[in-house]
């Protein structure tokens, strides 16, 4: 699993829906989209995430659901799952889900 550095978060997309009201999406759009999705579970966080913000007390944990700009960040896959997360700077993370 990649361990993000400084500043960064590692965000795990939300995968694109199967299908939009009666419509199946093909498997060939949803590879091509599942990265322009802005929302995910943050699923790990660099040592130094949020130290220049708000005193460094973190908006996030490990965990939360976020939305997270729309085009930023690196794309990377985890080598033995397949899996694809989005890197991201810190300030990149735009909201946070909370329960009511």
């Amino acid at each position: 699993m990649w361990k993000p550095a400084g500043h960064r978060v590692i965000v795990k997309p939300d995968d694109p829906p199967e299908k939009i009201g009666q419509i199946f999406v093909p498997g060939w759009v949803k590879d091509n989209k599942v990265f322009e999705t802005i929302k995910g579970t943050l699923v790990s966080v660099g040592m130094t995430a949020w130290s220049a913000f708000d005193e460094g007390k973190p908006w996030a944990k490990v965990g939360d659901r976020v939305m997270f700009a729309k085009y930023g960040g690196s794309i990377v896959e985890d080598e033995k799952t397949g899996e694809k997360f989005r890197i991201l700077n810190d300030e990149d993370i735009t909201a946070v889900w909370q329960e009511e």
